[in-house]
């Protein structure tokens, strides 16, 4: 492959394989993968010619060719997935960069092409780098993130290739995420149908000329029709020779079936050619499945029921069957009565979803990327949902009322905090009122560490949250029934 490199090194390290690319020692460097050992490095200097001769071998040849901003970016997906070859070049050097299509009366680059195909689907941010853009997506900031490959533009322009576009997707939430490649699809399916009119264009005015005659690539040819036409006119000429008659008859069908056929032939170049393909991707690393994206939202749903539920019925219980006047008359504190109920209480909702967790994971296989993060999630999930049960078992005097007080104070919540709607298509009052709903923070961090690959200061702000309405709810709910009971 680098028979005509006009000079080849061997490096030690990524970092090294950089810097003699840098200082211009090669133009090309190149590192094996391979799982269970450490990569090989090697530069070469092999010319502009050579280079792009390289790309084009490797995009029509190799499985699966991927373009990232950094040689380490590219390592660190190299080593996770196993096995592969790492190509590094200088952005400068690329031959692809600058390349625009012409269309529509004008010359488009990737940028302006998705941007004005997008305008009135979606608003489109461009990147310098890809952490930053996956970063944006897994904070929600946006809703997908198009991977564009320098050839794409290269690849739109060719007639026999098809431009692949990477999509990543936050598919935690299945309903976002199938917004999202709706829209994505939508714009992208008008961009193909454009480009698949331009290259018709240019095919079938070639087809036509093999019929009606012409230029056809700087060759001046004569078409079917005009050699059918002289073919009649001879056949006329030759009417008492049957059997040389028959012989040109035999032409002028041949001539007939070629431009019915090159006729056809346009059309289905129309209907099947396809110049750009969509790979789905998921920010967790691999495709999501509905029962991976399904599993944070019943967890916090049951927390929320469990949580409110349990919490109020257990203090109007006790009041119901007289059982807190008669502890009240004990050395018991006020403080010691609640706090043994809200502990009992926390330990049912936070053993029921652990227990959740765990079946969702071991049995059905369900994602979850770290289930130390999550369970933290879930204790301090709970305290909320357990504060907003003392809440409502303030205004209920038995069991009962308590019951139906927690549903009607909490289904609605359902609603408004991302889990059947996502968040970025409620009107903006919702997502304000969202945001001062504890459940939303469960749901975001579950998701976060779950199947975003999150760590600890990922979701440290949701878990501030979920301590801080916890708190709240204890206090105020502590408050209310005391001056209830008191």
């Amino acid at each position: 492959m680098f028979r005509e490199a006009e000079g080849s090194t061997a490096y030690a390290s990524l970092d090294q394989a950089v810097e003699g690319m840098e200082s211009g020692g090669a133009d090309l460097v190149v590192g094996a993968v391979e799982e269970g050992s450490e990569p090989r490095w090697s530069g070469y200097l092999v010319g502009q010619g050579v280079l792009e001769w390289l790309l084009d071998e490797m995009e029509s040849s190799a499985e699966e060719v991927r373009y990232r901003d950094s040689g380490q970016e590219a390592l660190e997906e190299l080593r996770a997935s196993g096995n592969g070859l790492l190509v590094g070049i200088p952005s400068a050097s690329c031959p692809y960069l600058g390349e625009s299509l012409w269309m529509e009366g004008r010359a488009f680059d990737s940028s302006s092409l998705l941007s004005d195909f997008s305008r009135d689907v979606a608003e489109v941010r461009e990147y310098a780098e890809r952490s930053a853009a996956m970063e944006d997506l897994r904070e929600g900031r946006v809703d997908a993130v198009l991977l564009i490959p320098p050839g794409f533009v290269r690849r739109l322009k060719a007639l026999e290739k098809v431009a692949e576009v990477e999509v990543v997707l936050d598919q935690s939430s299945l309903v976002k995420a199938e917004f999202a490649e709706t829209a994505v699809r939508g714009f992208l399916s008008r961009i193909s149908e454009r480009v698949v009119e331009e290259k018709m264009r240019a095919v079938v005015a070639g087809l036509w000329v093999l019929v009606e005659g012409g230029d056809f690539f700087g060759t001046q040819v004569v078409g079917l029709s005009r050699i059918k036409e002289d073919l009649v006119g001879i056949r006329e000429r030759l009417a008492d020779e049957p059997e040389l008659a028959a012989s040109l008859e035999e032409g002028i069908g041949l001539a007939d079936a070629v431009m019915e056929d090159i006729g056809e032939a346009a059309d289905y170049l129309r209907s099947t050619a396809l110049p750009v393909e969509l790979r789905i991707t998921s920010v967790a690393g691999r495709p999501l499945a509905a029962k991976d994206a399904v599993v944070p939202s019943l967890i916090a749903l049951s927390m929320l029921w469990t949580g409110v539920l349990c919490g109020a019925v257990l203090m109007v219980l006790e009041d119901e069957e007289g059982m807190g006047v008669r502890l009240r008359l004990t050395e018991m504190g006020p403080l010691a009565l609640v706090g043994s109920k809200l502990l009992l209480a926390a330990g049912i909702v936070f053993v029921q979803s652990a227990v959740m967790l765990l079946l969702a994971v071991a049995v059905f296989g369900a994602m979850a990327s770290n289930i130390y993060l999550a369970l933290v999630t879930i204790a301090l999930s709970s305290l909320s949902c357990i504060g907003m049960g003392l809440v409502v078992a303030a205004f209920a005097r038995q069991v009962a009322g308590a019951v139906i007080l927690g549903l009607l104070f909490s289904f609605p919540l359902v609603f408004i905090t991302g889990i059947i709607f996502p968040l970025n298509l409620m009107p903006s009052f919702m997502r304000v009122l969202a945001r001062a709903i504890p459940l939303t923070y469960s749901v975001e961090a579950l998701s976060g560490v779950m199947l975003r690959g999150e760590g600890p200061a990922g979701v440290l702000g949701d878990w501030l949250a979920l301590l801080g309405f916890g708190l709240f709810f204890l206090a105020l709910g502590s408050l209310l029934v005391r001056r209830r009971t008191g």
